[in-house]
C-alpha cells in the first residue's frame, strides 16, 4: 500500500489537531488521567489523523501562506476552546458539589491544615471527580463526544472561521455548573442544614456543651450516610449533566 501525503492532507491534519489539542488539553479530563504530555500529543495526532482518513477531511480553503495559516489555525483553536468549555461546565458541576459537602460535613478543615501532604485536600471533592469521569466512561458519554467531534467538523470544516457565540449562551451554560452541582448535593447538603439547625438549638439550650467538638462526627456520620444513601441518583444528574454538555455544542455549532 503507498502512502502519498499531499499539501491539502498535511493542512488537514494540522487544523483538526489543532482543534483537538485545544478541546481536550484544556478541559480536565486529561489531568483526570494523569497521562504524561507526551503520550497526550501522540495520542491527539493519531486521533486527528483517523479522523481526517475516516472522514475524508479537507480544509475550507489550503493557506497559501503563513499568515493564513496562522489564522486559521487560531480559528480551529478558538472553536476547541469553546467546546471544552462545555466538557469543563460538566465536571465543575461535580467538583462544586465535592466542595458544598466539604464545606458542610467539615472535611474543609482538611484544606487548612493537612500534616501528611502538607497540601490542601478536598475529600469530597476529590471523590466526586472520579466518579464523574468513572460515569463519563461507563455512560459511553466518550463515544458520544466522538460523534459530537465529527459532527463539529461536518457542521465547521477545518479552516473555516467561526461566528463567536452570543454572551448569553456562554453564561447560561456557566449557570448550569450551580444549578447540577446543587442538585447533585442537596440531600446530602440540606440533611446537614438540618443538622446544624439542632446543633444550633441544643448550643442554645446547653452551653456548657463543646458543640463544636461535638458536631464533627455527628456531621461526618450523617454526610456520609446520606450521600451513600442517595448515591443512586447520581446516574440521572450525570445524564442531564451530559445532555447539556452536548446541548451546548449544538448551540455554538
Amino acid at each position: 500500500m503507498i502512502f502519498t501525503a499531499t499539501v491539502s492532507w498535511v493542512t488537514a491534519v494540522l487544523l483538526c489537531s489543532m482543534r483537538l489539542s485545544a478541546l481536550l488539553l484544556m478541559t480536565p479530563l486529561w489531568q483526570a488521567l494523569g497521562l504524561p504530555v507526551r503520550i497526550r500529543v501522540i495520542l491527539i495526532a493519531m486521533l486527528a489523523f483517523s479522523l481526517v482518513s475516516g472522514m475524508q477531511l479537507v480544509p475550507a480553503h489550503v493557506p497559501t501562506d503563513l499568515f493564513g495559516l496562522v489564522m486559521s489555525g487560531l480559528g480551529e483553536v478558538v472553536l476547541g476552546a469553546l467546546m471544552a468549555f462545555g466538557i469543563f461546565v460538566a465536571f465543575a458541576a461535580f467538583s462544586l458539589a465535592g466542595n458544598l459537602l466539604d464545606l458542610q460535613i467539615g472535611f474543609n478543615i482538611a484544606n487548612i491544615f493537612d500534616p501528611t501532604t502538607r497540601s490542601h485536600s478536598p475529600l469530597i471533592a476529590a471523590l466526586f471527580g472520579m466518579v464523574a469521569l468513572a460515569l463519563f466512561f461507563t455512560m459511553d458519554v466518550h463515544h458520544t463526544l466522538l460523534r459530537g467531534l465529527a459532527f463539529s467538523f461536518e457542521k465547521i470544516p477545518l479552516g473555516q472561521m467561526l461566528e463567536l457565540p452570543q454572551p448569553m449562551l456562554l453564561a447560561r451554560q456557566f449557570g448550569t455548573v450551580f444549578s447540577y452541582g446543587l442538585m447533585l448535593a442537596a440531600p446530602a447538603f440540606f440533611c446537614l442544614f438540618l443538622v446544624e439547625i439542632c446543633l444550633a438549638v441544643v448550643s442554645r439550650n446547653l452551653p456548657q456543651l463543646n458543640i463544636f467538638m461535638l458536631s464533627v462526627p455527628i456531621k461526618i456520620v450523617v454526610g456520609l450516610s446520606v450521600l451513600a444513601y442517595f448515591s443512586g441518583h447520581f446516574a440521572s444528574v450525570a445524564t442531564k449533566v451530559f445532555g447539556a454538555m452536548f446541548g451546548y455544542w449544538e448551540d455554538i455549532l
